[in-house]
């Protein structure tokens, strides 16, 4: 394998990643993740086993606007015709009570999108849960940024599939307290208005030494 083919599959990993928390990944696509994984794991080899992703934090947000941040266009950008990039930040009336955070293994994730399959939610899901990698709700936005928020779907219709789930409860049960807890957590906050996104932790620079 020559190094630009190598490079390609690393930077496959993280949407590949981000892919297998919302549906299965085809039998080209886990074969490329494979691939990548095992590269990886060759150049960290003090990494663990799960490559690229250890964590999995569901963010729930509610009642928060999208502000225009954007920086006045300086001088130097009108006299050299320089595009003034858009920059936005979300608002929240009471973060305290508007922001809050579920933290899991990566493998758990993968446990609960199959839960989410095996109550016939497989079509569903990866349209309930948006997946991004290092998005915090308090960083400045980019534009693609700003209209992923947008695009989340609406809390009542998430809930609504979840109560319409076949066995959901029975079957979470069966997968142990925390799956239950975990799909607690999910139904309660859709059910008081929470938009959730699942933010994939990458690793630190630190991680990689």
């Amino acid at each position: 394998m020559n190094l630009e083919e190598s490079r390609r599959l690393q930077f496959q990993v993280p949407d590949l990643r981000k892919k297998e928390l919302r549906s299965k990944l085809t039998a080209s696509e886990q074969q490329e993740l494979d691939k990548g994984r095992a590269i990886m794991a060759e150049e960290y080899p003090n990494r663990t086993t799960e490559q690229y992703a250890d964590k999995v934090r569901l963010m729930a947000i509610r009642n928060f606007t999208i502000k225009d941040t954007t920086r006045k266009e300086s001088l130097f950008q009108k006299l050299f015709k320089e595009v003034n990039p858009k920059e936005y930040r979300l608002q929240f009336p009471n973060e305290e009570d508007d922001v809050a955070e579920y933290t899991f293994p990566f493998t758990f994730g993968l446990d609960l999108r199959q839960l989410m399959e095996d109550v016939g939610l497989e079509m569903d899901w990866p349209k309930m849960l948006p997946v991004d990698d290092g998005m915090c709700h308090t960083d400045p936005l980019e534009e693609d940024d700003k209209e992923w928020f947008e695009a989340f779907p609406d809390p009542a219709w998430c809930a609504l599939k979840l109560q319409e789930a076949q066995k959901l409860e029975e079957k979470a049960a069966a997968h142990g307290e925390e799956m239950v807890q975990a799909i607690q957590w999910i139904k309660r906050h859709w059910e008081n208005g929470y938009k959730i996104y699942a933010d994939i932790d990458p690793w630190e620079e630190d991680d990689l030494d």
